[in-house]
């Protein structure tokens, strides 16, 4: 089931839940006004936590050529609903697929994976929705083909410096963070990647500007703190 089809049913859930807790404080004796500003307040509540937290920007396809951690793209993958599985080239071609059918659209719905559960399970019953496209992996290329390939929205080329959104490195910004965005470790003045966790601040902290990357960024951040939590020692020489 889609995001979108599952938020619906999610949704149909939690209106019936509210309506039943309302007529229940009008059978305690609740004044009605009370009771329906209750219920507006709830339903404001729900749509603007949703509408705010899980409507997120659609990665434009040269923006997920950026992307060279296979952990980033199973993190996006993930987040999109799309099958996670496979190497870092599975995982990139199922993305560039994605992008290309939302292409109309800046932003696409994503859900949480309680609620894809429960939107699945009350299609039970309903006609099976089709099943996806087979993904067509592309061929392998070289660093050259790869970068000269990268491209914008607009379908200009995209320099080998630029990071997602079009945007161009700058000292100005790097100057400017003084924890790493994922492991949240101290940087040294004039760092350009985290000595901790290896993360390229800059290309960071710009897709943190994106509802998107900042979803990204919190799950990657998980895992890279609990790695660096557990620190494993070295071997010492016999």
């Amino acid at each position: 089931m889609s995001p979108g089809k599952a938020w619906g049913a999610f949704s149909l859930v939690y209106v019936l839940a509210v309506m039943a807790a309302l007529a229940a404080l009008l059978s305690l004796g609740l004044p009605w006004h009370v009771s329906v500003a209750c219920g507006i307040m709830a339903f404001a509540f729900y749509g603007y936590v949703v509408y705010k937290r899980y409507r997120v920007e659609v990665v434009p396809e040269g923006d997920i050529m950026l992307f060279d951690d296979p952990d980033d793209l199973r993190i996006l993958c993930e987040i999109y609903g799309l099958d996670a599985r496979g190497d870092g080239k599975a995982r990139r071609a199922r993305l560039v697929a994605f992008s290309r059918a939302n292409s109309d659209s800046a932003f696409v719905w994503v859900s949480p994976k309680a609620v894809h559960v429960l939107g699945s399970a009350l299609q039970v019953g309903l006609a099976e929705e089709r099943p996806p496209a087979p993904v067509i992996i592309p061929e392998p290329e070289g660093v050259h083909g790869l970068v000269t390939r990268m491209v914008s929205d607009a379908g200009r080329p995209t320099a080998p410096g630029t990071l997602t959104s079009g945007k161009a490195r700058s000292s100005s910004r790097l100057s400017s963070l003084k924890a790493c965005p994922v492991c949240d470790s101290p940087l040294r003045k004039g760092a350009v990647s985290c000595r901790e966790c290896g993360a390229d601040l800059e290309f960071y902290a710009v897709l943190m500007e994106t509802a998107i990357g900042k979803r990204l960024v919190s799950q990657k951040a998980v895992a890279e703190r609990r790695k660096l939590r557990y620190p494993v020692p070295q071997l010492r020489d016999r």
